[in-house]
């Protein structure tokens, strides 16, 4: 018997496992990525200073193999840019949805904003500078939940 033909035979099943597609919620700041699997479905929010009324903001969404989701949204001053109505929770303003917004959505960051992002126990600051944060339901090759 062939010594060459085991490691080839787990060389090969390496390969197939390294390639096999996984669903992944990619997150992107200019050069920054983070890739989360999706197993299951993801409550995501983004935290971040209202560029007009200098409050907070929340941005909560679901995320799932089929997409985003806008789940609701958290406010506390009637500024531009602002939805016009909704309940009050504690300190907040709180609009609710569920609204389908595709495979990717995106926001554009100035340092002010000074935004937050958490995903489960993930957590995610704004670097220096501004640009677009994106989200993005994509797959990808296995391999890259290791290589990033």
């Amino acid at each position: 018997m062939n010594k060459k033909l085991p490691i080839l035979f787990l060389l090969s099943l390496f390969i197939l496992i390294a390639l096999q597609p996984v669903r992944v919620l990619e997150v992107k700041f200019d050069d920054y990525a983070l890739i989360i699997p999706l197993s299951s479905t993801l409550l995501l929010s983004v935290e971040y200073v209202h560029s007009v009324s200098l409050t907070k903001v929340i941005d909560v969404y679901m995320v799932n193999e089929s997409g985003i989701y806008f789940v609701e949204t958290k406010w506390q001053e009637f500024e531009a840019g602002q939805p016009l109505n909704g309940s009050v929770e504690g300190k907040f303003f709180v609009k609710k949805a569920n609204k389908y917004l595709g495979k990717e959505w995106k926001y554009w960051f100035i340092p002010l904003n000074n935004f937050t992002i958490k995903v489960g126990k993930s957590v995610f600051h704004q670097p220096n500078g501004e640009g677009f944060l994106e989200f993005r339901v994509k797959t990808v090759p296995a391999f890259k939940l290791i290589t990033g």
